[in-house]
């Protein structure tokens, strides 16, 4: 096949009238009045909005809303507005989302507020996260979307092939621990920097409560493979991770991750790097040692390619 030249597959026209958009502080897409590109077949946004979640750097600043004090219990819960965009920008009008770690709804409520609505499936283990996200729902009069409790896993083997437009989902970032490194000894201190987030779980089946990272690793591959089974072609996968420190080591967990991945058969399309303004420090390593404060979460972008046709060189 005919090598394409970037040129030819981004026309200059394309991008003419395009402006280089500002980072809103609420994260929003910037306000614009053009209509979507005709030959537009991700999503419904014109040229300057479609450029703004380009950028490898995303600074915001979200106002507590659609029940935060209830979704806070968890203590890894999505901004909804987050949700919101992401969706808006891998999806169109009519579309199908998919989230196999639904936790409090955060991806089920951004398809809710969607400037055109989407419907959304999600899966969660924890059904205490369910009733609080049912809760959040009926008091912000928001259409409920279907979730569904159980094991990701064994849920999304139910389904079939090729289901879902775009799936977007927060897994489990790590095992959990028993405490961190930022415990009881300085709580006269640093009282301000405690919370009383909840990230444990009963549920066996929860990968967070895996005895080591090599299991938590084999199991995210299971999730991984579903995903890439459930999702339609020449269509994108998102999830949202922070890497970890353990065992005096820090450890890139959203590479692993991508890594896996592409084993299952994903393409790596780059990743977000996401700070949430006012994310509380913690005295972890104080005062003996250099312990970093991971104030920064990835957003890591997949896609599922266009199968290859036998005898054909694509």
């Amino acid at each position: 096949m005919e090598e394409i030249t970037q040129e030819e597959m981004f026309p200059v026209e394309l991008f003419e009238n395009v402006v280089s958009p500002a980072i809103t502080p609420n994260g929003t897409f910037p306000p614009s009045d053009e209509p979507p590109h005709p030959k537009n077949k991700l999503n419904d946004l014109p040229g300057s909005q479609w450029l703004y979640f380009t950028k490898t750097l995303l600074t915001t600043a979200y106002p507590a809303q659609y029940g935060h004090e209830l979704r806070k219990k968890h203590g890894a819960n999505k901004p909804p507005q987050l949700m919101k965009t992401l969706i808006e920008y891998f999806t169109k009008h009519g579309e199908l989302v998919l989230d196999p770690f639904a936790g409090v709804g955060g991806t089920l409520i951004g398809a809710a507020i969607a400037k055109q609505p989407r419907k959304a499936i999600g899966i969660e283990i924890n059904e205490e996260w369910i009733e609080i996200y049912k809760q959040v729902v009926k008091r912000e009069k928001l259409d409920l979307q279907e979730i569904i409790l159980g094991d990701c896993v064994s849920k999304m083997k139910q389904m079939k092939d090729e289901t879902f437009d775009f799936i977007a989902t927060d897994p489990p970032y790590n095992i959990h621990f028993e405490q961190t490194m930022s415990n009881d000894r300085y709580a006269k201190e640093f009282a301000n920097r405690r919370t009383n987030y909840n990230m444990r779980s009963k549920e066996e089946e929860d990968l967070a409560n895996l005895p080591s990272y090599e299991d938590y690793l084999y199991a995210m591959k299971l999730v991984f493979e579903q995903c890439y089974r459930l999702l339609k072609s020449d269509k994108y996968m998102i999830f949202i991770v922070r890497d970890a420190y353990q065992d005096g080591e820090y450890i890139m967990t959203h590479a692993d991750l991508t890594n896996i991945a592409r084993q299952c058969g994903f393409k790596n399309k780059g990743d977000i790097i996401w700070y949430q303004a006012g994310t509380r420090l913690r005295p972890y390593g104080y005062p003996y040692m250099f312990v970093p404060n991971i104030v920064h979460q990835y957003i890591v972008i997949l896609h599922k390619p266009i199968a290859k046709k036998a005898g054909k060189r694509v």
